[in-house]
Order: C-alpha cells, then sequence, then structure tokens
C-alpha cells in the first residue's frame, strides 16, 4: 500500500475541496475548467501538473501535464495547439521564481502527424514575470523532437519525452461527494452508494518529459529540493491573414494564459474573474495578490483566522509542487499519478465523517514505466454509469 507524507498532508489538501463543494457552482476538479476565460480554450487548460522522481530509475525525475479536458473515449482526439507555449517552470533556489524552464512546442496537426520540440532546461532572462514570454533560443539551449502520436522519443542524454491521447489520470466520485455533503440540486439525497469515477472513461492530452535530475538541480548542486508548476502562454499578438492560402502570423513573445501546480487552488481559493487573474500571476504573488482572498475562504469555512493565515502562508502558497529530488514519496512531494489526492482530502475537510469517496484508485491501471500514464480509452468500450 502507499504510504504518503504525514506532515500537513491532510490539512493543506482538506480545505480545498471543502471550498470546492462550498463555493463552486460547477461541476469542476482539479483544474479541469477552472477559470471563465480558459474554459473556452481546452488546448490550453491545464487540468493537473505532475512531478515525481522515476522510481525505476531514482537519478530522474518525471514531469507532466494534462490538457483538453473531458474527451470521450473513441471521439476524434483534440490536438495540442500549435499556438500554445507549453511550459514547466522550475525554481531550485525556494523563491518561486522560475530558475529554469523546459519548454514544448507543437507543429500543425495536419498535414501528417504532430510534432512535438522539446527545449531545456534552459535559464530565462527575466524570471518571475508571466505577462511575457519568449521561446528559448534552440541553439543556446538543448532540445529534441519526435511525434506527438503517444509513441516515447529520447535524446543523447537520456531525456525522454512523450505526447499524445491518455486516459485521464484524475480519480474521483464527484457527483457523490456533491450530494453527499448538499452542495448539489439533490438536496443531499446520495441516491447510490459512493464509488462511481466521474473521469472513468475519459481521455486527456499528455505531455510528459524525463530528464535527469543533475539537470534541474542549483548551480553548485547542494539544493535536492525543486518547485515545479506548469505555464500556457499564447502570443501577445495573431494577425490573421485575409488570404486563403495565406498562414496568420504570431509574435513570437506570449502572454500567459493559465498556470497549476498544486491540485484545485485556483479551482477553490479564487472567485469569479479573479480565476483569470490568478492564472497570469506568477507563485511569487500569490501572497501578496490571492491572500487576503484566499484565507477569508477559508475562514468561512474553519472559522480560524491564525489557522487560516498560517495555511496559506505556510503550506497552500505558492502555488507549486515542491520534490524532493531524493525521495518517492508522493503527495505532497510533489504529485504521482497513482496519488489518491480525494481520499486524504475527504478525511480531514469532513473532520472523518466522510473518509472517502470510495473511488481508491483510478479506473485503468497505471503503466509502471515512462510515460505512467494509462493508453486511451478506445470506441468499443462500454460508457461508464457517472449519477
Amino acid at each position: 500500500m502507499k504510504t504518503y507524507p504525514s506532515y500537513g498532508i491532510f490539512l493543506v489538501s482538506s480545505f480545498a475541496l471543502a471550498a470546492t463543494l462550498t463555493f463552486s457552482g460547477k461541476v469542476s476538479a482539479a483544474d479541469h475548467r477552472d477559470a471563465p476565460g480558459i474554459n473556452e480554450d481546452p488546448r490550453a487548460d491545464l487540468n493537473d501538473v505532475y512531478a515525481f522522481v522515476n522510481p525505476n530509475n531514482t537519478n530522474n525525475v518525471v514531469l507532466a501535464l494534462t490538457v483538453n479536458p473531458l474527451q470521450v473515449g473513441g471521439a476524434p482526439a483534440v490536438a495540442f495547439s500549435p499556438d500554445v507555449l507549453y511550459q514547466f517552470k522550475i525554481d531550485n533556489d525556494g523563491d518561486a521564481k522560475e530558475d529554469l524552464v523546459i519548454q514544448a512546442t507543437f507543429t500543425e496537426p495536419v498535414p501528417g502527424p504532430q510534432q512535438v520540440k522539446i527545449v531545456g532546461p534552459g535559464a530565462v532572462k527575466a524570471s518571475g514575470v508571466s505577462i511575457l514570454n519568449s521561446v528559448l533560443r534552440t541553439n543556446k539551449v538543448a532540445n529534441f523532437s519526435g511525434p506527438a502520436n503517444g509513441t516515447i522519443f529520447t535524446n543523447s542524454s537520456g531525456s525522454r519525452a512523450f505526447a499524445g491521447l491518455r486516459d485521464d489520470p484524475f480519480f474521483f466520485d464527484l457527483i457523490y461527494v456533491f450530494r453527499a455533503l448538499g452542495i448539489s440540486t439533490s438536496g443531499g439525497n446520495t441516491n447510490r452508494a459512493a464509488g462511481i469515477d466521474f473521469f472513468a472513461g475519459l481521455n486527456v492530452s499528455v505531455l510528459a518529459v524525463e530528464f535527469p535530475a543533475s539537470l534541474l538541480r542549483d548551480a553548485d548542486s547542494t539544493n535536492n529540493s525543486i518547485n515545479v508548476w506548469a505555464t500556457t502562454s499564447r502570443p501577445t499578438l495573431t494577425t490573421r491573414s485575409t488570404k486563403v492560402l495565406r498562414e496568420d502570423r504570431n509574435t513570437k513573445r506570449f502572454v500567459q494564459v493559465d498556470r497549476m501546480g498544486k491540485p484545485a487552488l485556483n479551482t477553490v481559493l479564487i472567485h469569479g474573474t479573479r480565476k483569470d487573474q490568478f492564472n497570469r500571476a506568477t507563485p511569487s504573488q500569490d501572497i501578496a495578490l490571492f491572500g487576503a482572498e484566499a484565507i477569508a475562504t477559508l475562514v468561512s469555512i474553519n472559522g480560524d483566522t491564525n489557522y487560516s493565515t498560517g495555511l496559506i502562508n505556510g503550506a497552500l502558497f505558492p502555488d507549486v509542487l515542491n520534490l524532493n529530488l531524493n525521495s518517492t514519496d508522493g503527495y505532497l512531494n510533489g504529485r504521482e499519478p497513482e496519488d489518491d489526492v480525494i481520499d486524504i482530502t475527504l478525511n480531514a475537510a469532513s473532520n472523518g465523517a466522510i473518509t472517502s469517496d470510495g473511488v481508491g484508485a483510478n479506473d485503468v491501471p497505471f503503466p509502471g514505466d515512462f510515460p505512467f500514464f494509462a493508453p486511451p480509452h478506445a470506441p468499443e468500450e462500454v460508457i461508464p454509469a457517472r449519477n
């Protein structure tokens, strides 16, 4: 049985779900469709972010993100966007500002198979800036390319990458929990037992990379802890061509439109159009720009200002995944696909009244090697019941 670090893990996640259930006006979880501005942009919508030491090779670190939420098994797959800059950001000195970035850009999905280029890890000219991002120069930073068709490709340094359709790794009986806590219109009538995975049978697009940990550490290699988050960015300006046979033109600088570290923080703690502002900010700005709002949300749940302040300032913010490069422990030490973040959350959020949503694992097994995400659901599969 998988074990998790005990320090803060119940409390750090617990009030996140409680706040979601209390304040969310729509059915959402993790960061699937978490803000008004990103809801209509699925290819840039970060659903979940993962960072963990490869258990088969503890010298390597796996980073992954998912986009394109709620794809039905067997439906035509949604491609990655050729206009989006996908980034993993790594802070290796503890200031919540990126010291290194790993960037991925994609070609058009037609003609021929879509290709992805992985660039980095490389240093940025100005850290902690979300408004203007630039693509790293490939003549200055290591890069490698391959097909975005669900196959693994490598480079000479032992790094690997994967991009393609996969089963959605997030597992959660969302409908039961909403009903059990009286949030849904059923008025608290659960109608059935817990245990149906809302995300069973659904696919997402996965981008996963694996790099030697030595490439992610600070310059003197003494810091064994890194902070990781992901961002998606779009060009600051796109000029639409009036010519049928001429392509649109994008600027080479980008505006961040989404970001994510820990699951559910924006979904839970931030409200209304402020969610889009949160997505465009950087982790180093979290406490200053969003701390008061997040604390107020927690106080409305637990009634304890001092506790809520300490939780925001000491654990939840900044919104990054902290990963010990010498540990294969799961969430909150980074995040692995099989981590049952919902059971951890429910037990504390309900003060033991609800210890589980009845979904203890993903609907399909996770593979034991890279990319660690299960194959996509096929057209012939039975569509699971959700209510």
